[in-house]
């Protein structure tokens, strides 16, 4: 009994092992395109879904420049949390950091979370099935 249970075990876990590397692997290739592309055509609506984060007691102020000095038409932007005295912050770096968080888990979890209830499960019915072979203990 016990090499069984220690075999469903280490199934489970090499499963999981498995599992997670290569949802993190095909996470951290795509998830840098979709994070691009959706912080280009709305940056404004993505900042404001990582504002708790980022400026948990405030509002965020986002500002978007067009800079003519050196190329005409470069665009940047700027983020600020403003609190309730008043005094502002510049949490640009941390709203990056965070949307690109949340854009990496938005690509990991839904691949991981299916892979890894499968793994759990899929040594369960190899080792069932095993056992079911074994030749009866009194003829």
């Amino acid at each position: 009994m016990k090499s069984r249970f220690a075999g469903v075990l280490m199934g489970q876990v090499l499963g999981l092992v498995l599992v997670c590397a290569i949802s993190s692997f095909t996470a951290l290739v795509s998830f840098g395109g979709i994070a691009g592309v959706t912080m280009a055509s709305a940056p404004e609506r993505v900042f404001r879904l990582a504002a708790p984060l980022s400026c948990p007691d405030g509002t965020i102020r986002y500002e978007e420049f067009k800079a003519s000095y050196h190329r005409p038409g470069e665009r940047s932007f700027y983020v600020e949390c403003v609190k309730t005295d008043g005094s502002a912050a510049d949490i640009t770096s941390a709203s990056i950091g965070y949307s690109l968080l949340g854009f990496y888990l938005a690509c990991f979890l839904p691949l991981c979370l299916p892979g890894a209830a499968f793994a759990l499960v899929l040594p369960l019915f190899l080792l069932r099935g095993e056992k079911q072979k074994q030749p009866p203990i009194f003829p």
